[in-house]
């Protein structure tokens, strides 16, 4: 059996990160046609889909911080190839501090992290649950994070869990709900991510005491969470919608 992806046509949000430009490039190596997400950093995005047939990839700038512009990436998207794949990568990382007396941060950092880990990807998986059940088949692939089973291991990343929280059991329910109509919805939930948002900003003996922390020594590959979006996409296993698959190394185990 294969992963040929030749017959998917995907959205993938935010490529020109570590994470989602491995997951782009994945799908455009295994044939699919990808559309691809970046805010600001247009040469990255390219770059990730550099491999791909002329015309089988688009490069979309997006913000996606509210339900307005999550429909409009969905209409431009579609507006382009008919989608039966979304991806959802593209997250904003934000500290709030328990402690402390910087209330406006607090509340600016939450909100940011409200508007674009739980309503603009909820909406724009919203919008393409919609047009995948009219067609009969799409799937949904959400990244979420260890953090949204188990709280998060860093106090002050406490909005950033408890919105990738909110993702998944979003996820589950639209799964739930759509399950007889051909569209299925994962959830992959990884544990620290090399070059991900859990070492940015880190001193390289910070990122090694990081790994040194974890049960397998290392952190988690973002190839590996490529990998595990491509075979999602490519529904050899639709008893999987609703499911989180863990990705980290038994460093928790539920």
């Amino acid at each position: 059996m294969s992963d040929n992806l030749s017959n998917r046509t995907a959205l993938v949000t935010g490529v020109s990160g570590a994470i989602g430009s491995l997951i782009g490039s994945t799908f455009v190596e295994r044939g699919a046609r990808v559309a691809g997400t970046f805010r600001s950093r247009e040469a990255s995005a390219s770059a990730a889909l550099s491999a791909a047939c002329e015309g089988h990839t688009a490069l979309l700038q997006a913000e996606i911080d509210s339900p307005k512009s999550a429909r409009d990436l969905w209409r431009r998207a579609e507006a382009w190839n008919e989608i039966d794949t979304l991806v959802v990568n593209a997250a904003a990382m934000a500290s709030t501090p328990l402690s402390g007396d910087d209330d406006d941060a607090w509340d600016a950092n939450w909100q940011r992290l409200l508007q674009v880990n739980v309503l603009g990807a909820a909406t724009l998986m919203r919008e393409a649950a919609r047009s995948f059940s009219q067609r009969g088949y799409g799937s949904i692939i959400a990244i979420s994070s260890w953090a949204a089973e188990q709280g998060s291991r860093i106090p002050d990343a406490n909005a950033y869990a408890a919105s990738k929280a909110a993702l998944r059991n979003f996820a589950q329910t639209l799964a739930r709900s759509y399950a007889r109509d051909g569209v299925r919805v994962y959830v992959i939930a990884p544990g620290v991510v090399g070059g991900g948002m859990g070492t940015s900003g880190l001193q390289p003996e910070e990122i090694q005491a990081t790994a040194n922390g974890l049960v397998m020594g290392h952190h988690v590959d973002p190839q590996e969470v490529a990998e595990l979006a491509a075979f999602l996409a490519t529904d050899r296993c639709p008893s999987l919608t609703g499911s989180t698959i863990d990705l980290n190394g038994a460093s928790y185990i539920r």
